[in-house]
This record gives structure tokens, C-alpha cells and sequence, in this order.
């Protein structure tokens, strides 16, 4: 029993250190994002937009307005090419 509880602990361990990576990763895209200047807009999304958008940032560990600018920054810069 002890066995399987240390493979399972270790298996956790592994899996938070992925999840502590990618997070680590898009936060540093943000403060990308952020700190390349910014100026105030406004815009109008469904309230079935906004929800999804912040269950997508919740699962990233972000703030859903942080995370809607990445993802319009991404696509602008995805045009782009």
C-alpha cells in the first residue's frame, strides 16, 4: 500500500510541476502583453463569451480580461504573417 501511495505522490508531484510550467509560461506571455503599452477600449461580448472566456482562464490560473487580450493578441499577430 505504501508503494502505490508513493507512485500516486509522485504522479501528483509530476503532474503539478507541468501545470506550475505552463502557467509560469503564459503568465510571461501576458506581462508580454501588458507591458508593451496599453490604452483603454471597450467592447461589448456575449455574457456566454465572457463566461467561457473566464472558465478558460480560471483552468490557465489567469484573469479573464489578461487572458481575452492574449488571445486577441495572438490572433492579430497570427494575421500578421
Amino acid at each position: 500500500m505504501k508503494k502505490n501511495s508513493s507512485n500516486t505522490i509522485e504522479a501528483e508531484a509530476a503532474f503539478a510541476a507541468d501545470v506550475y510550467r505552463d502557467r509560469a509560461a503564459l503568465n510571461r506571455k501576458a506581462q508580454e502583453v501588458l507591458v508593451a503599452g496599453s490604452r483603454q477600449i471597450t467592447i461589448r461580448l456575449s455574457n456566454n463569451e465572457i463566461a467561457r472566456a473566464r472558465q478558460q482562464a480560471e483552468a490557465k490560473g489567469l484573469k479573464y480580461q489578461t487572458y481575452i487580450k492574449m488571445l486577441l493578441h495572438e490572433a492579430l499577430a497570427s494575421n500578421q504573417r
